[in-house]
């Protein structure tokens, strides 16, 4: 056997190399463990903050668009005002933000996500991959804080409401959606469109498919909503519907839909939004309107002090003196100013706030559904996004 000699520099290449496959297989390694539920990281991964900053009681706080600009307002306020530890902003859609927790990718000190599913999904699950140990104590007030509702809405124009209302308004909206998707029923104006949020990583999407599903099962007699989500009679149904949905890539969450349709209302004759951004809609519009749906979902604002081991003594003290500085009715008063409902006297004081345009179509009052369980909700979007392909 004839033995090649390495050329000169060829020894260095050599080391290099051996260095690359090493380095991948440690890298592997350590993705293999992350997977498996291994060691949680070291004080301040995946946080934005340094150890030094984990442990001196700064906090990460992770929040959907939806509350964006008010969380921001009151994390500047308490930052002003405290001696101890900060806080800085994380921002994330939903189902991203508690993917990203499960997964050890991200780790909030308070998360805030637009709905309470994610949060009590994430109950659910945390404790099977982490000894049965708790994330998130929802029934304890003082680490688990509802802050504003948000009922949905449809975002539509005043000229396409004349037709639109008494079909969204009325007894079964998602049946009449679907006779103007199938062109069972015309729309006066010529080619029917709408939207909503991608219901598997945003919240008024996954509120949305609550309505549809709710409709569904009521309309069909059927108790067992995660059972009749999963039928070929509900995937047909929920094709009919989706025919003229309006497919975005660039305005898939709650947030970038709603700026989306607000800048081009002719792109779509109605969305799903939350009634905030709605208000907000109309109040620099006039010529948007807002039909509540009867029943309609509403979605607690919530923000919850996390219990997981990356979360520092420091980092609790000052998280709980987050919580209830964003408890406080000054805090919650800046909510309305972005038209949020406060969880207490909220239909009063938002209403007080508004300005003409908003207040005419502000309804105080609804009724709303229980929200289905995850499971139907998540066997829904995945035919979605089986509908989206």
């Amino acid at each position: 056997m004839q033995i090649t000699r390495i050329k000169p520099g060829g020894w260095v290449l050599l080391i290099l190399l051996l260095a690359a496959i090493l380095f991948g297989v440690r890298s592997c390694r350590g993705l293999l463990t992350a997977r498996q539920g291994g060691p949680a990281p070291s004080s301040g991964a995946g946080t934005g903050l340094t150890p030094q900053q984990a442990e001196g009681g700064d906090i990460l706080i992770s929040t959907s668009g939806t509350k964006q600009k008010w969380m921001q307002a009151e994390i500047d306020k308490f930052n002003a005002q405290t001696t101890s530890g900060k806080a800085s902003l994380q921002l994330a859609e939903s189902r991203d933000a508690m993917q990203g927790i499960l997964a050890g990718k991200s780790q909030p000190t308070i998360w805030s996500p637009s709905s309470p599913v994610w949060v009590y999904r994430l109950a659910d699950l945390w404790p099977k991959e982490h000894g049965g140990a708790q994330i998130a104590e929802v029934s304890n007030t003082q680490v688990y804080r509802t802050l504003f509702k948000s009922p949905l809405v449809f975002l539509t124009t005043r000229a396409k409401a004349v037709f639109l209302r008494p079909i969204l308004s009325g007894p079964a909206p998602w049946a009449g959606i679907r006779q103007l998707s199938m062109g069972q029923r015309k729309a006066p104006w010529g080619k029917f469109r709408f939207a909503y949020a991608d219901p598997l990583n945003a919240s008024s999407g996954t509120l949305t498919m609550s309505l549809i599903i709710s409709e569904y099962g009521r309309l069909h007699s059927s108790n067992d909503l995660a059972a009749a989500a999963g039928t070929p009679e509900f995937a047909t149904y929920l094709s009919q519907i989706n025919r003229a949905y309006v497919r975005d890539p660039l305005a898939t969450g709650s947030s970038s839909l709603e700026k989306a349709y607000t800048a081009n209302p002719g792109s779509r004759d109605f969305i799903t939004a939350y009634e905030s951004a709605a208000l907000a809609a109309v109040e620099r519009d006039p010529n948007f309107a807002i039909i509540y749906p009867s029943p309609t979902a509403v979605s607690d604002q919530t923000a919850t002090l996390l219990s997981a081991a990356w979360i520092s003594p420091a980092q609790k003290a000052t998280a709980l003196a987050f919580l209830d500085f964003i408890g406080k009715p000054e805090a919650l008063d800046d909510g309305v100013q972005y038209f949020f409902r406060p969880s207490q006297n909220g239909a009063a004081t938002l209403s007080a706030r508004l300005g003409p345009n908003s207040r005419a179509q502000f309804q105080p009052q609804y009724t709303t559904i229980d929200l289905p369980p995850y499971d139907a909700l998540n066997e829904a979007a995945a035919q979605w996004h089986s509908d989206m392909k």
